[in-house]
């Protein structure tokens, strides 16, 4: 598979994997995949940066910061300590050799009628066994 990461130009990703959520309007409602970069750790759709041709580069970022990027971020994971974003998280991680499939913790709040994430910057101890 041949990859181009519209947020970063990079040319290696981490891995595919299912868009978890379905959404029936807007850019990603035929999205189905996401790659996530390895230098950005940003998660992509796959129609934005597998097997891209080099003439359709310049319309692809414009797709990813005109319409997907604003979308991803209204939907996008985030600490409510730190306001990292997961993949802001998963890179400070990954550079500090930290691996983890679990970055977020729920923080349940009875004033605020639900839960707040945490990451495992904010309370690494919390994921300590």
């Amino acid at each position: 598979m041949n990859f181009l990461c519209p947020n970063c130009n990079s040319s290696t990703h981490l891995d595919k994997h299912s868009l978890g959520k379905k959404f029936t309007v807007g850019p990603y409602k035929f999205v189905n995949f996401e790659i996530q970069c390895s230098e950005c750790f940003m998660d992509i759709p796959s129609n934005l940066c597998e097997n891209v041709k080099n003439e359709t580069i310049s319309d692809i970022k414009k797709l990813w910061f005109d319409k997907y990027k604003p979308e991803h971020l209204k939907h996008a994971a985030k600490c409510s300590k730190c306001n990292r974003y997961y993949w802001e998280i998963e890179k400070s991680l990954y550079e500090n050799n930290i691996t983890s499939k679990d970055i977020f913790y729920q923080n349940y709040s009875p004033h605020k009628g639900g839960g707040s994430l945490v990451c495992k910057i904010c309370d690494p101890d919390a994921f300590s066994k």
